[in-house]
């Protein structure tokens, strides 16, 4: 099906998809005052107990500085905390705190709100087509589905 579809059109319906999604995020980022990459580390350490700075870098494919940054100015407004591992020493924890919870649930339910707010009116085939999508995308992209989704790598 694919090979079916001209070239230009799968260009123009990946960066209609990009767009939208960045549109979206840039939303989130007015209504709630954090950059994407800090929602990101904000719902990443909510699947967690706490994470060290290493695995977040890991996770988020960025430099451990540019990482431990991000994590300066969310402790900043109460949003995480660190504090030294009790079995290494070397290492730091970070945490999500209470605060930090909030705006994570808050930016999950804006999603959820907007998401099913629009999606009233498609069809029952057209939803279950963009979910599968949705599931899927990883593969589409040849990304692999973060651990803090799964548990594991895919």
């Amino acid at each position: 099906m694919v090979l079916n579809i001209p070239r230009n059109e799968v260009d123009q319906i990946l960066f209609n998809t990009m767009a939208a999604i960045y549109q979206f995020e840039r939303q989130k980022v007015q209504l709630f005052g954090i950059n994407y990459e800090a929602f990101y580390l904000l719902h990443f350490l909510r699947r967690r107990s706490s994470a060290k700075m290493r695995e977040i870098a890991e996770e988020m494919n960025i430099h451990i500085s540019t990482a431990s940054r991000t994590v300066g100015r969310l402790e900043k407004r109460n949003l995480v905390s660190r504090k030294k591992d009790p079995v290494d020493k070397r290492s730091i924890l970070v945490s999500l705190e209470p605060e930090g919870e909030i705006v994570v649930k808050a930016s999950e339910d804006h999603s959820f709100e907007t998401i099913s707010k629009n999606l009233e009116g498609l069809s029952d085939e057209t939803i279950q087509a963009i979910i599968t999508t949705a599931v899927h995308f990883h593969q589409i992209l040849r990304i692999p589905v973060m651990k803090s989704y799964t548990g594991e790598s895919v």
